[in-house]
């Protein structure tokens, strides 16, 4: 007899400690459950409230509270029969229902024969939320199955695809095709629009956000084109162009089921049995109500399995969760340090102080870094056995389960955006200080100058101004940001010339140098009023010197403040142009062979 026990799945491990494990919360949400209001009321002699509880759900109300109390769960638990609620009006009645961490969620609160309006707009308020929720949508379906639940929901949670455009042009070309080929096919353009179903719709939304063209790797995809070779020989249709006019058909059909907001993108996913609808903040799966409780944990459970977490997200998930648990010791531990916190404080409480953006930014840093320092070492075996199963599986398995896309990895986009983020960080002065990318005035064709203050931090401290041009104002160096072509800076990335920054939401490159290579960096000595301190959100006066037909003036100009480097990328800079400057000049009298 074989006695051995099988190993735990370390996926399922992963997936409970960051998503189940933390539960605490849950609330059920059903029109025909009796609740806590009900049967107080019903012991008080009021029956109003009491009458239509039907036995067979009041024992399936006992059934999910011995599923949530059970020892190994002790969840607390409430129900709320949302009867009162309407999608007409604000869910103020149900407020609490966003603080939950499993909600339990009948689809029809307006009795078997009413549609999902309310749940649906119940879904829409948490998604729109800023609490994560998991949702069990526990429903009769329609007629038993619960496919149409499925589709409304996710349909419900989607918003128009803006990549779905075809020009004037080119729809007027389908639809003349279509209608010759109606002459020999009077059914042809129902039967290419029946190949794009809901769930089409909804799989290519998924699968393939933003590409309409990747219809043709979908079965209906590959129908229409099967479909194609039957056209007239005449007929000029373009394949892609008749896909894209297929879907914006579809949509506009879909369009009064999709929600009136963004909510994030959709992803839907319904294989085995198992279906789950994810969107930034929520996480859905749809049970029959032939399902027990008890079950609810196991299903949770395949549903968020099968949508395949990237690491990232159960990394992040676990550390969200890890400060809701553990916050409370690591915060007692910070605060007990009265040494530290005796420093900290007296920085926090300066009566004048230089900065105060500075300050409350300096605050805010050295507690969150002291707290996830002393979170980390809780963390540590669970990277530890990501890394090790994810690992295991393959790089390819992974990158496709998370729906990343393989040639993304080392494309200009995500090495811009990698650099980007590793190099700059959010502007964490009142003033200007070093490393600080400045947008002004208008150079030779109308484009915007952008300039990076290298002077050293210690001279950008306001109120260092100088006599002889002003106590008001305030000297510094600046160099001047090229544009350059993405592809040579990131080839020569590693050369420490180039800048990767966000402006405008973009990623563009920028060199210190005007050819992007060699030319020596121009800079220049620059003046800021009021000490460099910005008067408005990031924005200052700049003077510069310039030439005039008599002598050299100051003129100033407005200028906001874009970005900021990460100090040791501003400070790499700044030995690069203090070795510029201190070039010795030795006399030395060298010639070169002539090329």
């Amino acid at each position: 007899m074989n006695n051995a026990v099988a190993e735990p799945d370390i996926h399922d491990q992963l997936i409970w400690e960051a998503f189940i494990e933390p539960i605490r919360t849950v609330i059920v949400v059903d029109d025909e459950y009796p609740t806590l209001d009900s049967l107080t009321d019903k012991e008080a002699g009021e029956m109003k409230n009491w009458s239509d509880k039907k036995q067979e759900n009041i024992l399936s109300v006992r059934e999910i509270l011995a599923f949530a109390r059970d020892k190994k769960r002790s969840w607390l638990i409430d129900v709320h029969d949302a009867k009162d609620v309407t999608p007409e009006v604000e869910l103020a009645a149900a407020a609490h229902l966003h603080h939950s961490d499993l909600l339990v969620l009948d689809y029809h609160l307006q009795g078997d024969d009413g549609g999902g309006d309310v749940a649906i707009a119940i879904l829409r308020a948490l998604a729109g939320g800023d609490h994560f929720n998991l949702v069990i949508v526990h429903t009769k379906g329609y007629d038993g199955a619960i496919d149409k639940v499925i589709r409304e929901i996710a349909l419900s949670l989607t918003c128009t695809d803006p990549s779905l455009v075809l020009s004037e042009k080119d729809s007027l070309s389908i639809k003349t095709a279509l209608s010759q080929w109606e002459e020999y096919d009077e059914e042809i353009t129902s039967k290419l629009e029946a190949e794009i179903s809901a769930d089409t719709y909804l799989e290519l939304r998924t699968k393939y956000p933003g590409n309409y063209q990747a219809l043709f790797k979908l079965p209906a995809g590959q129908m229409i084109l099967e479909i194609l070779k039957g056209k007239p020989p005449e007929l000029v249709i373009v394949s892609k162009q008749l896909a894209l006019w297929l879907l914006i058909k579809k949509q506009g059909e879909l369009e009064k089921q999709f929600s009136g907001i963004k909510l994030g993108s959709v992803i839907v996913g319904n294989t085995g049995g198992i279906n789950w609808i994810k969107t930034e903040k929520l996480f859905v799966t749809v049970l029959s109500k032939g399902y027990k409780p008890e079950q609810f944990e196991t299903k949770l459970m395949a549903a968020i399995k099968a949508s395949f977490p990237s690491p990232h997200r159960l990394l992040l998930t676990k550390m969200r969760t890890e400060i809701e648990k553990r916050g409370l010791s690591a915060e007692a531990e910070i605060l007990g340090d009265r040494y530290m916190q005796a420093e900290w404080l007296n920085e926090f409480l300066n009566p004048d102080p230089i900065d105060q953006k500075a300050v409350l930014y300096n605050t805010i840093n050295r507690h969150w870094e002291a707290l996830g320092d002393r979170l980390r070492l809780s963390l540590d075996g669970f990277a530890n056995s990501l890394h090790e199963h994810f690992s295991a599986l393959g790089r390819d398995a992974v990158l496709a389960g998370c729906g990343i896309n393989k040639s993304d990895i080392g494309s200009q986009e995500a090495l811009k955006r990698f650099n980007c983020f590793s190099s700059t960080k959010p502007i964490d002065r009142a003033h200007l200080t070093t490393g600080q990318v400045f947008r002004m005035g208008n150079g030779a064709g109308g484009e915007h100058q952008y300039w990076i203050c290298l002077s050293p931090a210690c001279d950008m401290v306001p109120g260092r101004g100088n006599d002889l041009i002003g106590s008001d104002t305030l000297p510094f160096v600046a160099v001047r940001l090229y544009p350059i072509a993405d592809g040579l800076a990131l080839k020569n990335a590693t050369k420490n010339i180039f800048l990767f920054l966000n402006i405008d939401e973009a990623v563009c490159a920028f060199s210190i140098h005007k050819d992007g290579i060699s030319q020596n960096p121009d800079w220049g000595q620059m003046y800021a009023r009021n000490q460099g301190k910005f008067h408005d959100t990031n924005k200052l006066h700049i003077g510069s010197i310039i030439k005039t037909q008599e002598d050299l003036s100051l003129s100033w100009a407005d200028a906001s403040v874009v970005t900021q480097l990460r100090s040791e990328y501003a400070l790499n800079l700044l030995q690069r142009i203090g070795a510029v400057l201190s070039r010795p000049g030795l006399g030395m009298n060298f010639k070169k062979l002539a090329q």
